[in-house]
């Protein structure tokens, strides 16, 4: 290409289109992406040293008609938020809620205490702050200033890092991300380090259960859509987040869980046992070069992330990294002096992360004839003099390239759940007909729990979290092994990793020309009606990226149906979203740990 033709517009464009291309992610390269998925996710369900797959220990899908007062904390990036969350027992909820923002030296800190003594604080802050949320019911206890431990408010903790999980109410830290970096909370479990910030500031809150987000946007929507439900049979399957980052959780059946079976209190298994299963997708395809599509640009970000060859689907997927992916196409086509416009050198474009991905959903949206409302999208973010239409219009060209391959490996994680999810379809689903079915005892419970200081006669976790604990050697080898995960992660040398955690699965089979998966036919004796009914997939979403980037959904939706090929019935799969899923889903694991512990 000449200096002359490279500085025209139409060489602009003409180079655009040539790096949208290399984000195309075609039906063939989708089913080949999705039977490793299933082969990955039902390997790890049999290994405990895997990193995905997790286990939430919720054995009990809302129906709606559960009522309760739940404390909840969301402990992200960023922020901290202080939720209280009332069931109404009709599939609503009313909700109260404060966000605080994270000082930064509490998340660089060789301590775990100043952080959680911080959220303590918050907590006691929240509930002086909001005296509306405490309701008094007219019970004696009410009022008494040293209510009793089991009479303490319950509080569900959504911990928003990576956490290996043991019990509803336990867990270890993991490794760190969000560039964060406390190393004397790698290993210790963040229920503990967060009662003993409310028990040294004597606040009569009670931590009784370690959330997932991904587990409590499925938990909400299937609160949430309970009114929707026509059979018995639909139930919420999977909940989905499309943010800053991206994971799934689904409803499994407990036998098919075979690294849980080794434990005494999951000796006896019955068919209708369930547990959400906490995906943790975005590490599929990590160490699997070559498996997932892939593009110069990818590779750059990758090597300058904190976990080089790790997260790989999540950095292809999640709004954290594709603003990223963006910047460096930007600053590759101002390197070859493409544009009309000019860039302030003090422009994000010129700085790491420097663009959100919000930038993406805004050029996307434009309606405009003339691209004028992209136009100033990109001046104000860019900080640019004399952008072009066709400046915009490459801009959003490759905008589109990049959410649209997100959109369709999301599709693709997606559609290896429903697979999962079919080759199993035919356990019961009673789960879905009463209020938190406990799958042990098979007894719908009530739990209808008290405003905030109010005093509830249902206990706590503890005898839940130590029924569920390890044998004492057990536990010690998986905190010595959470511990070295984590320091080898801090160093960016997670990649050692790899063959350690190989030895010890089955390696993926991926066909280089693989069928789509089949969905397998219905064996009810129910009408073709009711069973094309009965069969839908409910998906719970919740994240700024598919709430409002243009067609995330629709394209999502392509994808999957490519994979499961032109039988399935896209009608099967129904998306809504469940907003406030990390708060009001961490109220309703706390119920859930609660009522398990009074069914145990």
């Amino acid at each position: 290409m000449s200096p002359s033709n490279a500085r025209s517009p139409s060489g602009l464009l003409v180079r655009a289109g040539q790096i949208a291309r290399e984000f195309d992610f075609g039906s063939h390269d989708a089913r080949k992406v999705t039977a490793h998925f299933v082969e990955h996710m039902r390997n790890a369900l049999e290994h405990e040293n895997s990193l995905s797959q997790i286990p939430s220990y919720v054995r009990a899908i809302p129906t709606g008609r559960e009522k309760g007062v739940f404390l909840a904390v969301d402990l992200g990036g960023t922020n901290c938020r202080v939720c209280s969350v009332k069931l109404h027992g009709d599939g609503t909820y009313s909700l109260v809620q404060t966000k605080y923002p994270i000082p930064r030296p509490l998340t660089v800190n060789p301590s775990y205490k100043p952080l959680f003594r911080f959220i303590a604080e918050k907590i006691r802050d929240f509930l002086e702050e909001h005296p509306e949320a405490d309701i008094h019911n007219g019970d004696p206890g009410a009022d008494l200033p040293h209510p009793r431990r089991e009479d303490f408010r319950k509080l569900g903790f959504t911990f928003s890092f990576t956490y290996e999980q043991h019990s509803l109410a336990k867990g270890s830290v993991m490794f760190w991300d969000k560039g964060w970096d406390i190393p004397e909370a790698i290993g210790r479990d963040p229920c503990e380090m967060l009662q003993e910030g409310l028990d040294e500031l004597e606040v009569p809150v009670l931590v009784v259960a370690l959330a997932n987000d991904s587990v409590g946007t499925l938990l909400t929507r299937a609160y949430t859509s309970s009114q929707d439900r026509t059979s018995a049979r639909k139930m919420t399957t999977v909940g989905a987040i499309f943010g800053t980052g991206t994971n799934a959780a689904y409803v499994e059946r407990l036998e098919n869980i075979k690294r849980l079976h080794g434990r005494a209190d999951f000796q006896t298994l019955q068919p209708d046992d369930l547990m959400v299963i906490n995906t943790e997708w975005g590490c599929f395809g990590d160490g699997q070069d070559g498996l997932l599509p892939s593009t110069e640009y990818d590779d750059l970000l990758d090597a300058a992330s904190p976990h080089p060859r790790q997260e790989m689907t999540e950095k292809r997927i999640s709004g954290l990294y594709l603003g990223e992916l963006l910047r460096l196409i930007v600053v590759r086509l101002a390197d070859e002096k493409l544009f009309t416009m000019t860039l302030d050198p003090a422009s994000p474009v010129f700085r790491k992360d420097g663009i959100e991905s919000s930038l993406l959903s805004d050029i996307a949206a434009d309606g405009s004839d003339n691209n004028s409302q992209s136009i100033a999208h990109i001046a104000g973010a860019l900080r640019a003099d004399n952008v072009s239409a066709d400046d915009a219009r490459a801009i959003q060209v490759i905008s589109k390239a990049i959410a649209r391959r997100a959109a369709r490996l999301a599709g693709v994680a997606l559609a290896a759940i429903i697979v999962q999810c079919d080759q199993r379809r035919e356990s019961p689903t009673s789960t879905a007909s009463t209020p938190l079915l406990s799958s042990k005892s098979g007894a719908a419970v009530r739990v209808s729990q008290k405003p905030i200081f109010g005093g509830s006669k249902v206990t706590g976790s503890s005898s839940s979290s130590r029924s569920t604990y390890r044998s004492g050697l057990s536990a010690v080898c998986r905190r010595f092994r959470a511990f070295v995960y984590g320091v080898v992660r801090s160093l960016g040398l997670g990649w050692l990793l790899r063959p350690a955690m190989a030895a010890n699965r089955k390696p993926a089979v991926v066909s280089p020309e693989p069928e789509p998966p089949q969905l397998s036919p219905s064996s009810s004796t129910m009408t073709e009606d009711e069973d094309k009914d009965g069969r839908a997939i409910e998906v719970g979403v919740d994240g700024s990226l598919i709430e409002f980037y243009p067609r995330f959904e629709q394209e999502m939706r392509e994808a999957v149906e490519d994979v499961l090929g032109p039988d399935y019935d896209e009608k099967r799969l129904r998306i809504g979203m469940a907003k406030d899923g990390s708060g009001v889903g961490a109220a309703l694991v706390a119920l859930a740990a609660t009522m398990q512990n009074e069914t145990a």
